[in-house]
């Protein structure tokens, strides 16, 4: 959630016209609420995925770090 109000203080303090946020895991319902009816684009790992294959025709897997554990 703080990386998607973030990126609309960003969006304000440059004037740009549109923020679209990448992550290789998923977004909150709060996330999501924010973002609604903002100039905000969230795209999460399975979008990403399918973007990489549909558009360069990579076909990626998103692959934790070795040692890394789900903190919930």
């Amino acid at each position: 959630m703080s990386a998607v109000r973030d990126l609309y203080g960003t969006l304000q303090n440059e004037g740009a016209s549109k923020g679209i946020l990448v992550t290789t895991a998923g977004y909150g319902q709060a996330s999501f609420e924010f973002a609604k009816n903002k100039p905000i684009e969230l795209i999460d790992g399975a979008n990403l995925l399918y973007l990489l294959e549909e558009h360069a025709g990579v076909q990626a897997k998103i692959v934790p770090p070795d040692g890394w554990r789900d903190p919930a």
